[in-house]
């Protein structure tokens, strides 16, 4: 990808606002995600209740959302350009996304539903894990709430061990990036922004411009000052962005009638 001039990026942050924007309403409107009887998503939830497939995928949709456009909220009006905090922002969108794509991708319906029990087994693992670290009573054992969704597997015929593994991020992504298969990729902005979220070193010296070195002649360190600019994040900006508009399609695909 050409490095954009300075005018095209900022045309480029425009366009990613007000995809964030028109997203964000429908998002909060109580008509913005809605299953369609006759759907695929519909006969899903038929199937799999309570543990509806739609809602797990409206549920990282809608916070893939919430994520990017923070991320719009960030980089274009708050006046400051953080080091590492668009790539948070971004990461957010890419997992929650693609955890959507991941779940509602399969074409069979089977495939659907095993994944949507997958999410929701790591949901409950996770919840748990965040009450008991806190020594937070919980008035659901975690074992009672695996036993219900491995209820409504067995209901649906599907194994329940494969489904009793949970899920994770970075399965999610690499799915994502094949499926959608953006311009941008997945896993390439997943992982530099996880580099970013974590602190890491080689995030930042790969990413960020560096505007200052100055070297310790006692210990032999450098020290660096780095700075983001509105083209370096761009591509995260991007990345996210066209993950985000890919899994509302696909919700749109899977949430219509044929």
């Amino acid at each position: 990808m050409t490095t954009p001039t300075p005018e095209r990026t900022q045309a480029k942050w425009r366009e990613i606002a007000t995809l964030a924007e028109k997203l964000a309403e429908r998002s909060g409107s109580n008509t913005g995600f809605v299953v369609a009887p006759g759907s695929p998503l519909a006969g899903d939830d038929l199937r799999c209740d309570p543990y509806h497939v739609s809602h797990a995928v409206q549920t990282s949709i809608t916070s893939a959302i919430d994520h990017l456009h923070a991320l719009c909220a960030l980089v274009v009006q708050s006046g400051f350009l953080h080091l590492a905090a668009p790539a948070t922002l971004a990461r957010g969108v890419l997992e929650c996304a693609s955890t959507a794509v991941w779940i509602a991708s399969p074409t069979t319906q089977d495939e659907r539903i095993a994944r949507a029990l997958r999410w929701n087994i790591a949901d409950v693992k996770d919840g748990d894990r965040a009450a008991t670290g806190a020594g937070i009573s919980v008035p659901t054992s975690l074992q009672d709430r695996k036993d219900k969704i491995e209820a409504v597997a067995t209901k649906c015929s599907l194994p329940f061990k494969p489904i009793s593994g949970g899920y994770t991020s970075s399965g999610a992504v690499a799915a994502t990036e094949t499926f959608l298969k953006t311009p941008f990729g997945v896993l390439l902005p997943w992982r530099l922004s996880s580099g970013f979220a974590h602190g890491r070193r080689w995030a930042m010296v790969a990413f960020a411009d560096t505007m200052q070195q100055q070297a310790n002649t006692q210990t032999g360190v450098v020290h660096l000052k780095m700075e983001n600019d509105l083209t370096r994040v761009l591509f995260l900006g991007l990345a996210a962005a066209h993950v985000a508009k890919g899994a509302v399609a696909l919700f749109d695909q899977r949430s219509t009638a044929p």
